[in-house]
């Protein structure tokens, strides 16, 4: 039965990759627990396992995974850029007492960003190496009224970058365990009639102690 879903998830993600990834990252950047570099890895090990490296083999990975995936990011990411630009101020300035931030701190920053020669290469760093939660990316634009152009491309641009990353890592990967798939079998049978042998020995052993005490 587990094998029949498995062949059934496989099979949608085949038949729909484009789509499962596009709605599975919209998702994940709103309201799902599942990062979308979990996504990216499953999907990519299903299309292309056991694809040699061509110039076609990478471009289904591009048009099929990194564009659907960045899109996907890009769009989703929207929603808490919105809600911290249309709420956010209206948030701190009430709470500005017991946050000890206020709007024009807010506003200071925002400023800060504008001027700078470096905001582009921050959050587009920020997207590609994911050690900052998108959330808190999302959010921090929104407060602070970041352009929604440059917000958007920079978004998209960056999250390509890290979904390619994450694709390459899986389709590798994935190959050298096609690869090493029939050693790693036998090597998990010979551990398992170890395991059995081991088990088999101390249950012969306690017998023949309960037997000596008898």
């Amino acid at each position: 039965m587990f094998t029949t879903i498995i062949k059934t998830i496989e099979s949608l993600m085949i038949s729909h990759t484009s789509l499962t990834v596009f709605l599975g990252c919209i998702l994940e950047q709103i309201i799902v627990p599942i990062p979308a570099s979990l996504i990216v890895v499953s999907s990519t090990f299903v299309i292309l396992k056991g694809t040699s490296f061509s110039l076609a083999a990478l471009g289904t990975l591009f048009i099929k995974i990194t564009i659907p995936a960045s899109l996907g990011i890009t769009l989703g990411s929207l929603v808490y850029y919105a809600l911290a630009y249309k709420l956010g101020m209206p948030f701190i300035e009430r709470t500005s007492k017991y946050l000890g931030v206020t709007v024009e701190d807010v506003e200071a920053v925002g400023k800060k960003v504008d001027e700078s020669r470096y905001d582009e290469l921050f959050i587009f760093l920020a997207r590609c190496f994911p050690v900052i939660p998108s959330i808190a990316v999302n959010l921090f634009c929104g407060l602070i009224h970041y352009d929604l152009k440059k917000y958007m491309i920079i978004t998209f641009l960056g999250s390509a970058v890290q979904i390619l990353g994450w694709g390459l890592l899986a389709w590798f990967s994935g190959n050298v365990y096609m690869i090493l798939e029939d050693k790693i079998a036998n090597i998990g049978n010979i551990i398992t009639v170890i395991i059995i042998l081991v088990v088999v020995y101390f249950i012969i052993m306690k017998k023949r102690e309960m037997k000596r005490k008898k």
